[in-house]
Order: structure tokens, then C-alpha cells, then sequence
């Protein structure tokens, strides 16, 4: 039994960053179809680091606080080393901010632990509210063929059922164990795969412990069950990570009562009740794609790059794919934007991925000095040794080397700085009082817009936002002569929204800020123009790829 059916944009995988990229499209009125091989979301938790611009993102979409609700809080801010679980504490990193205030001059929300599978859920759900997409599980894409004109697809599903499926265009969200990027012949860049993990999704009380003093993630340095333990709700779920060789083991020898019985080991806890749900495994990678698009076809999220977990940049960086690509579709679509734009996903996404891996395999080299890689063995002998004085001195090195690994639990500048467009590193520091770079996101103020208290970022609309200074009100003018069916959303400061005193946007007196639909910076004048239409048009015109501005 066969059909057919056809939709403007196909989308492989019911992942977190399909589903995002199915949201940002269904926000712009542009319907797709997603096709997930499995039956489910994967009730197995593996990413759950939801960073500071995730966060902005999911906050523009009115996710956020279906993610909040679903995150543990914010006293389980620390990352602790340990012997066991309920043993003898080596060292530990505090995540929360001192400064409130300083957080809150950089951004209206902050980075969070939510579990994956909760965050897909949240995701699922805001698609099925917003009634565009259609979402189809347990259905496989086999086969996927590139045309002059579109797409063609055959989708499989579990009954046997085949269908054939056209499109404009197709994305490729199927995670790094996806086979569409192989079959497209598109080969990885990068360190190939240097180690494999268990990951053990069990249920246990552990109150006890994590009444007085709740951590996050707690790495455990011992002989016997090394690894991690993370707190997926800071209640009963939890996962229990360690490496294993595949040339000794397999998945299958991990049977869950072995996983339980390691458990228990991990914890120091001999009688607890242990339920495990699920056992999992991934690889140890730092590779990229060579290239995001084949013709119609489009890479995003695991498909596109694959990260070591250290840093939590992997879920993360595949929310900004979708976030990217999402509107860049949904303008070609639409015919406000033309076809060169498709060209900007890849030469703006590729150089942050490859930045994140650099940022993310450095994390976990200096991590190695506390345990995490090849050093675990020899620093549990270490702290286990029978020489009290070569166990202390092993503990006052731990001591020392702990703190250093601050920077691998969260980096703002590398989360919120990361710009489009330029020529060198593609992250830009941070700074509270600055007025953002033009291919960056815009600087968070609270300002004043209809008397009601918001950040700068709300002003981001499903189009462009052009901002002009207080005598800025040519600019506006000029935009409504340029833009034509470009969706805009014209603001002047002063009449619109109320800044104070400060000028959050380096506009001037009489400048303008033009702000893309992913909320980066396009461009910015920070004075009045002799030609404002040509110069805005010049901006919309680079901002589409139609031009290249030589820096």
C-alpha cells in the first residue's frame, strides 16, 4: 500500500532541534512535515544544559516557563567531586552568580537544567498548539533525492506502509546516528570518535543526601564505579554516566542489573532501591560537517556537528541552527527573501560550530586533570592509596585544579556573544554597558514600550525591527520606501519605546539599528544619512546574501 503527499518543508527527525525548526517555520504561517522513525520523544534524558540564549530563544517562542517548570531550581547550582555519591567530598564548583544584578544587566533569564526529553515534550506541545505542522511518529525516512526544483522522499512505517513525499525543501534532524548526511556523500571534519559512554537512566530516592546539599552533577573519582551522576528533576530521576571499551563490551553486557548493581557502587549506598528505566550509549566526538546544505537539503543540530558533552554546547547549538535556518525558509517561502539568503545558514552556523568544538574538547582535556578521561584510574588509585601521605597530596592537587574548570560549567560570551558575518573568532566578549556588534545579538536593557516594563529583546518581531534614535525618524520613512513585502517592524525611541537616559543601541541622536529575525544585529548607523534608502536597502540586500560588505 503506497501514497503521496507533499508540504513545503520535510523535516527528519522529531529531536528537540526538528521540532524547533518546525516551530520557527509555523511561526511564519509555513507548514512542514516531520517524520520521526521512533513511536515517541525518547523518554531517555541525555542533554540537559538549556543555556542563556536557548533560554532567550525559548522566552521569544513562550516556552520558557513550561522549561523553568520542568528544570530543577536554582539551588542545585553546584557541580561537586566526590568518592562516592554520599562519600567524601574532593572539590566543588558553585554555579550561582553572586552579582543578581550584574546577571540581570546581561540578560532577562539565565541558563538552566531541564532534561531532554522534557524539553522536546515542551517543544511537541507548542507545535501541536500552534496547528501547522504536522508531526508523524514511528514513520522512517528511507530514501531522500535532491531535485532542481525541490525534494523527494519514500517514508516507511512501521506497519510497512510507503509513501512518497515532495517538498521545497528537506532538513536533516536526525541526530548524529542519522544516516540522510551519509547518503548525501557529505563527510565530517574533526576528531573522530576517542571514547564511548553508558548513560543509565534509573529512578531512586535520594533525599537523604540531596536535602542538605543538592548538586547538579556530582563526578565520582573511585576504583569500583567511577563517573557522573546528574540530577535530571532534583527528585527521582537521575542519570549515572562512565565510560566502557566497545572493543571489550558491548551495550548489551550492560544488562540493567548490572547497571544497577554499578549504581549502587557509584552511590557508596548498598542498600537503596535502584529502578533502572533505560540504558543508553553515545560516542565521544568533535566533528562537523563539511558542508550544511546539499542543494534543497539541509543540515541541522547532531546531523550537522557532534560535540564531546563537556560545556552542554551540543542541544544547545542545534536550537540556534533552527532559530537560523527557520526564518531564512520561512522568507524564501513566503518570496520576501530571495534564495541567496539559504547560502547565510551555513557560513553563519559552520564557524560557531566549529568554535563550540574547539571550546568543547578543550574543556575536556583540562577536565582530565580532574578526573574525567583517561586520567580516572590513575587519580582514584591515587586517593585510594594505601600511603596516606600520596592520598593527601592527591587531594590538595584535586584541591587546586577544581576551580580551574569553572569556565566548562557555563561561559556567557561563548552562549549569548556568538555574531554572524565577520571575519574573525565568531564570538564577541560580553559586556553589560556595550551597544552589541552588528552581527551579535543586541544588548539586554529593561526599558519602557506601551508603559510596560520589557527588554530589548521582546522588540524582536517575525520580520525585521528597525529602531531609530529619537531624531531618527527618517530612517522609518526610508524603511517604508524600501522594504516592500519584507515583513518590518518600524520603532523610534523616544515615541515608541522609552530608554532613559541611555542609549542601548549605539544609535546617537539621529542613527538606526536594523535587527534581524533571530534577534541579531544587521546593521547599524549611528548617524543620519545623505541616502537612508539606499543604505538601508544595501543592509537588506547584504543581509540576504545578495551581497558581500568587504571588513
Amino acid at each position: 500500500m503506497s501514497g503521496s503527499v507533499s508540504a513545503p518543508v520535510l523535516i527528519v527527525g522529531a529531536g528537540p532541534v526538528g521540532l524547533a525548526t518546525a516551530y520557527v517555520l509555523g511561526r511564519y504561517g509555513m507548514a512542514s512535515l516531520v517524520c520521526e522513525k521512533y513511536d515517541s520523544v525518547n523518554p531517555h534524558p541525555r542533554a540537559h544544559v538549556v543555556n542563556t540564549r536557548s533560554m532567550e530563544i525559548f522566552r521569544d517562542w513562550g516556552v520558557s516557563d513550561v522549561i523553568l517548570a520542568e528544570s530543577v531550581g536554582p539551588a542545585w547550582g553546584n557541580v561537586v567531586w566526590k568518592h562516592t555519591f554520599a562519600g567524601e567530598e574532593l572539590g566543588r564548583i558553585p554555579l550561582a552568580l553572586d552579582d543578581v544584578a550584574h546577571f540581570e544587566s546581561v540578560s532577562p533569564v539565565a541558563t538552566t537544567s531541564c532534561a531532554q526529553d522534557r524539553v522536546q515534550q515542551a517543544l511537541l506541545n507548542a507545535l501541536r498548539e500552534q496547528g501547522i505542522a504536522t508531526v508523524r511518529y514511528g514513520v522512517e525516512v528511507v530514501e531522500l533525492q535532491n531535485y532542481e526544483s525541490g525534494v523527494s522522499a519514500k517514508l516507511r512505517s512501521a506497519d510497512g506502509t510507503v509513501e512518497s513525499v515532495t517538498a521545497q525543501y528537506a532538513v536533516a534532524a536526525d541526530g548524529a546516528s542519522g544516516t540522510l548526511r551519509t547518503g548525501l556523500g557529505i563527510e565530517m571534519d574533526g576528531v573522530p570518535e576517542f571514547g564511548r559512554q553508558i548513560n543509565v537512566y534509573f529512578h531512586a530516592d535520594l533525599s537523604p543526601w540531596t536535602d542538605r546539599d543538592p548538586a547538579l552533577l556530582v563526578w565520582l573519582l573511585n576504583s569500583a564505579a567511577p563517573g557522573g551522576i546528574i540530577g535530571m528533576d532534583g527528585k527521582r530521576r537521575w542519570t549515572y554516566n562512565f565510560g566502557y571499551d566497545p572493543e571489550v563490551e558491548t551495550l548489551a553486557d550492560y544488562t540493567p542489573k548490572r547497571c544497577a548493581d554499578l549504581t549502587r557502587q557509584a552511590l557508596g549506598i548498598d542498600d537503596i532501591e535502584i529502578e533502572v528505566k533505560s540504558i543508553g550509549t553515545w560516542r565521544l566526538a568533535s566533528q562537523i560537517a563539511r558542508q550544511y546544505r546539499q542543494g534543497n537539503i539541509f543540515l541541522v543540530g547532531d546531523a550537522a556537528h557532534q560535540f564531546p558533552p563537556t560545556g552542554g554546547m551540543g542541544m544547545n547549538t542545534g536550537i540556534a541552527d533552527a532559530d537560523n535556518l527557520g526564518w531564512k525558509l520561512a522568507g524564501v517561502l513566503a518570496g520576501w527573501a530571495p534564495e541567496s539568503l539559504l547560502d547565510t545558514y551555513e557560513a553563519e552556523r559552520r564557524p560557531v560550530a566549529q568554535s563550540n568544538a574547539e571550546f568543547s574538547v578543550g574543556n575536556a582535556v583540562k577536565m582530565d586533570e580532574c578526573g574525567l578521561g583517561t586520567s580516572t584510574a590513575a587519580i582514584a588509585d591515587l586517593l585510594e592509596s594505601q600511603d596516606p601521605d600520596v592520598a593527601a597530596a592527591e587531594r590538595a592537587r584535586l584541591a587546586e585544579a577544581i576551580p580551574r574548570q569553572r569556565d566548562h560549567f557555563g561561559s556567557i560570551d561563548r552562549e549569548i556573544g556568538y555574531t554572524y558575518g565577520t571575519d574573525g573568532p565568531p564570538v564577541a566578549p560580553i559586556y553589560p554597558r556595550s551597544h552589541g556588534v552588528e552581527g551579535g545579538r543586541p544588548p539586554h536593557r529593561w526599558i519602557s514600550r506601551s508603559g510596560q516594563r520589557v527588554s530589548t529583546l521582546d522588540l524582536i518581531t517575525r520580520g525585521f525591527t528597525l529602531i531609530g534614535a529619537p531624531d531618527g525618524r527618517h530612517w522609518l520613512e526610508a524603511l517604508d520606501r524600501v522594504a516592500g513585502d519584507i515583513p518590518c517592524l518600524p520603532l523610534l525611541m523616544g515615541r515608541d519605546i522609552d530608554t532613559g537616559d541611555e542609549d542601548p543601541f549605539g544609535v546617537g541622536e539621529n542613527g538606526a539599528v536594523l535587527i534581524r529575525p533571530d534577534g541579531h544585529i544587521a546593521w547599524r548607523a549611528p548617524s543620519e544619512s545623505a541616502s537612508p534608502e539606499e543604505d538601508l536597502s544595501r543592509a537588506l540586500r547584504t543581509t540576504f546574501g545578495a551581497i558581500r560588505v568587504g571588513r
